[in-house]
């Protein structure tokens, strides 16, 4: 294939990251999720200490479990105010840029398809599925009630849509700017993958 970037945006609770880490072995390359948050804040000066410290203390107000926290606390990194500094804005942007300049790769979230919106060689995906699919799988795969399971996504896509719209002016599910948007409820991770690396070899094949 020509060089390619693969981003993904998600919904809470579709077993995106499964779809992202299967898609990039299959292409041979390298996925990019939390490292992008890590290196932008060490650019920005943001303490990752301190965004843990916010994190938790924002979940204990919900009356969760420690593992409901944690959780808050995995996928609540990066959103804190924080981020939503011109500085943190610019490091987030750098960052990708730079990555995408050196090398084909699939990258996870933090408006990736936004600061790579003039480069010509991206596939921007958005992957979804109903409320009561998701609250299903985060139930089923992290122990947790299905109310508990309901008010992690709420709290989690919530956090996210802010984001995305603080960076881009736009909402996360808008169809506009993405090329390929997948319903998790109808298919597999492993279709999923598939669907993903076809439209690839479409776009990007010689």
């Amino acid at each position: 294939m020509k060089k390619f970037v693969i981003t993904i945006g998600r919904e809470f609770g579709c077993n995106a990251s499964g779809v992202g880490r299967s898609l990039a072995s299959r292409l041979g390359v390298k996925f990019y999720e939390k490292e992008l948050v890590d290196e932008a804040a060490k650019i920005a000066g943001i303490d990752e200490s301190a965004i843990i410290n916010i994190d938790r203390k924002s979940s204990r107000s919900g009356g969760g479990s420690q593992f409901f926290e944690q959780y808050i606390n995995e996928f609540g990194y990066g959103v804190s105010s924080q981020f939503f500094t011109e500085s943190a804005v610019e490091a987030q942007g750098d960052v990708i840029r730079q990555i995408a300049n050196r090398e084909s790769c699939v990258m996870f979230g933090r408006c990736a398809d936004y600061f790579l919106s003039e480069f010509g060689f991206t596939l921007n995906v958005f992957l979804y599925a109903p409320l009561e699919f998701r609250t299903a799988h985060v139930s089923t795969a992290y122990g947790l009630s299905a109310e508990s399971a309901a008010r992690l996504i709420a709290k989690i896509d919530r956090k996210r849509h802010r984001y995305y719209k603080f960076i881009t002016g736009k909402n996360r599910g808008d169809r506009h700017g993405r090329n390929l948007m997948i319903d998790m409820q109808q298919f597999s991770v492993d279709n999923a993958v598939e669907l993903i690396f076809h439209a690839a070899q479409l776009r990007f094949g010689e």
